[in-house]
């Protein structure tokens, strides 16, 4: 991406867009793998004692809810548009995040925790796979590219921050801190998405273009 690319995501009327698609990225993928990471090392932890099968039981039904709530925001993306779609999705998933934060981790009894991984884990991958088509709707087609790889690069620097934060939510407050934080993450997820302008429309309804708002020069 040359620097003349970049700056052009910021003109034009781009900038908040920009800002709060690449928020979007950051804190979605940084709760996706604070997920991935550090469920298993949780659950079996001296503390709360799940077998390692039991452990990696509940990673795959939260992996097993993302491939679901892929597929399922993709589709309801299409009906309801993106803005709708997303932001419903998001509040599901801090309240799920507060839900998990209470719920008592017995290993004698796993049912309901591997329900509640199932159904977060589609709501937390349903809105991370749906930011990638809204990327490439929010920018048009000179600055499409270069708008997409920016905002997926600033996420992969939540990939990297996610071990920490998790990490120290877990030592400072456990499970409570650690599902609490896929809360807060999700509602920082929710603030970005709430802020872009140009969300995909709903079928039946074309965006009406902004006069205002040029293609800024690449």
């Amino acid at each position: 991406m040359s620097s003349d690319r970049i700056a052009s995501l910021f003109r034009g009327g781009y900038a908040r867009d920009t800002i709060a698609l690449s928020a979007a990225f950051f804190f979605g993928l940084m709760v996706n793998y604070a997920v991935i990471l550090l469920l298993p090392a949780l659950l079996t932890s001296a503390s709360i004692g799940f077998s390692q099968p039991a452990a990696s039981r509940a990673l795959a039904m939260s992996n097993y809810g993302g491939i679901i709530g892929a597929l399922l925001g993709a589709v309801v993306l299409q009906r309801l548009g993106s803005r709708l779609t997303m932001l419903t999705m998001s509040v599901c998933a801090v309240v799920c995040g507060v839900i998990l934060a209470g719920w008592p981790l017995d290993p004698a009894n796993t049912a309901g925790l591997m329900a509640m991984l199932l159904l977060t884990g589609g709501l937390l991958n349903g809105v991370q796979t749906t930011m990638y088509a809204l990327a490439a709707h929010v920018y048009p087609t000179p600055i499409r590219s270069t708008g997409v790889g920016l905002a997926v690069a600033v996420g992969r620097i939540g990939n990297v921050v996610a071990a920490y934060a998790a990490s120290a939510a877990i030592d400072r407050g456990g499970p409570p801190a650690y599902f609490g934080l896929w809360s807060v993450l999700m509602l920082f997820v929710l603030v970005a998405l709430a802020g872009i302008r140009r969300h995909v429309p709903s079928i039946g309804k074309s965006q009406i273009p902004n006069p205002k708002t040029q293609i800024p020069r690449v």
